[in-house]
């Protein structure tokens, strides 16, 4: 291949995608990886370090000290600017700026947290949850601190947890009118949130924060409705949005074709900067999900060998533990089949410690499956559903 491969991003989507290219047969001397921040943490163990005050340095991910073993370049830097005449992407860092020249350009620049226009919101103890500094922070509160979650999706959830069994009185506030508004069926969401109420989480849906209050520093929530919340700190877990302006200015996550290529040529891209596509229904879609950053680091890695063949999309598939519940969603959820033009039929299982729901069109053809259950689950359904799913679509 003629000239390097450069990845701009050091999270999942860019990690495993130098992995996978090295599992294809290429040398992993001939990769450069481009990261703001190295070695990279992962989010899936920030509730752990957290809940259980160990150090940052433990959600470092492991896969990036492998890649550096491998004889991998690591550039600790930011990309600036892509010259695709010349093939070349110019990187600040911390001497200064460097240009990089290119063969195949791997664009994996993730999600930035969104950050809601909410009067006093840069107030001190104002923080998200995705790095050293928010750790760090959170490791100072005192044990009994009042922490206010700002969103009710799989992060601010798994951070209200973390925070309160780290011995904090948390309250978590939510716009919508569910918990995991985004991701399950009603009936599971009400499930989840009576549980997590009983596990001593203040929860409020269907409520808006209007302001921030605080001389300097936070110390109230009001809410729109009138009701306060006194607090020593607060978490945003308000989402993300695509970080795509090397490639685009409108802030809208960039188009791939079906092996995650652009429209640059020898520029790919993929995870929460980029679309994908969906299996059942062959649309474009945005879904920041690990699990479909890892299909395009697939793909990518495969196309760029040399090896790759037509693909036919993305069967989601989300799994979170949330204290002692177990979150699965497997394929479309009601909120996104309903965005995508289904009339959705949600049939729900129930026992004692768990609520399960299977997704259907009108014609009966299998949509997703989704289960909540209190404890470790062991269970053949979410194999059952994806192979339903496949027959269904394929």
């Amino acid at each position: 291949m003629e000239g390097k491969i450069v990845i701009i991003g050091g999270g999942i989507g860019g990690l495993y995608t130098a992995f996978n290219l090295i599992e294809n047969g290429i040398d992993a001397g001939g990769i450069t990886i481009v990261a703001k921040e190295w070695p990279p943490y992962t989010r899936h163990r920030l509730a752990e370090i957290v809940s259980r005050g160990l150090p940052p340095d433990e959600a470092v991910l492991g896969l990036a000290e492998n890649l550096q073993r491998a004889s991998i370049d690591v550039v600790e830097g930011e990309a600036l600017e892509l010259r695709e005449k010349e093939k070349l992407v110019l990187v600040k860092t911390g001497n200064g700026k460097r240009r990089l020249r290119y063969g195949k350009l791997v664009v994996a620049t993730g999600g930035k947290p969104f950050v809601p226009p909410i009067k006093g919101i840069e107030k001190r103890g104002v923080i998200g949850f995705h790095g050293r500094e928010d750790l760090e922070f959170l490791a100072s509160l005192p044990s009994g601190s009042k922490v206010a979650v700002i969103g009710a999706g799989l992060v601010g959830l798994t951070a209200a947890v973390a925070l309160k069994e780290r011995g904090h009185s948390v309250t978590v506030i939510e716009a919508m009118e569910s918990v995991l508004p985004s991701i399950l069926a009603g009936e599971l969401s009400g499930f989840l949130e009576e549980h997590l109420k009983g596990e001593g989480i203040q929860i409020l849906t269907s409520s808006l924060v209007k302001e921030v209050g605080g001389n300097g520093r936070v110390e109230e929530i009001k809410l729109a409705d009138g009701r306060r919340v006194d607090v020593d700190a607060v978490v945003l877990a308000t989402g993300v949005r695509p970080n795509s302006s090397l490639l685009r200015d409108d802030g809208r996550p960039i188009e791939i074709d079906r092996v995650g290529r652009t429209v640059i040529p020898d520029v790919y891209a993929l995870g929460d900067c980029a679309m994908s596509w969906d299996f059942i229904t062959g649309k474009a879609v945005y879904r920041p999900l690990g699990f479909v950053a890892g299909h395009y680091a697939r793909l990518i890695a495969e196309e760029v060998a040399g090896k790759s063949a037509l693909d036919r999309g993305v069967i989601p598939a989300v799994y979170e533990r949330i204290g002692r519940a177990e979150v699965y969603s497997i394929g479309l959820t009601p909120a996104e089949a309903e965005r995508l033009g289904f009339e959705v039929k949600v049939k729900i299982s129930e026992g004692r410690n768990w609520r399960e729901a299977l997704l259907t069109d009108e014609k009966g053809r299998v949509l997703g499956w989704q289960r909540v259950h209190l404890g470790h689950f062991h269970s053949i359904g979410s194999a059952e559903a994806y192979i339903k799913i496949k027959e269904a679509w394929g």
